[in-house]
């Protein structure tokens, strides 16, 4: 007989107890970096990926919350324009940002974007946190 120990059973996470937490205490931008990190760490978790998904839509949410909604216009902030090295901008948030001249509302932004609806508020919402575009009331 082989004196090897039995594998202990792997605990399940309690994702929604983690998340719920997250975005209560710390918001949804900090709690989407902590699931994209988790993600790494747990690659093969589906329950991790839907809660990355869940709080990807908060995010898209809270941004068309907006009070002019799809009439606002984002605009380039001074630090975005003055310190561009700053920004480390993946190709499609370049695009976007491209795009943003002052005067192209959402719902044109939306026409022009080559990226689903989805996809394009997110990365204008992932914009506006990291400050590099503004979209004034």
């Amino acid at each position: 007989m082989s004196s090897v120990a039995a594998p202990t059973p792997a605990v399940p996470i309690e994702w929604s107890r983690l998340v719920g937490e997250s975005l209560k205490n710390n918001g949804v931008w900090h709690t989407f970096a902590k699931l994209l990190d988790a993600r790494s760490a747990y690659p093969d978790d589906l329950a991790l990926r839907g809660y990355v998904e869940i709080v990807r839509n908060s995010i898209v949410r809270e941004f068309l919350n907006h009070p002019k909604g799809m009439q606002a216009t984002p605009k380039l902030t001074p630090e975005f324009l003055t310190n561009f090295d700053r920004f480390n901008l993946s190709a499609q948030e370049g695009f976007l940002v491209s795009l943003i001249d002052g005067r192209l509302d959402m719902q044109k932004l939306l026409i022009l974007s080559p990226f689903d609806a989805f996809t394009t508020f997110f990365i204008l919402a992932k914009l506006q946190n990291e400050r590099a575009i503004t979209v004034p009331a």
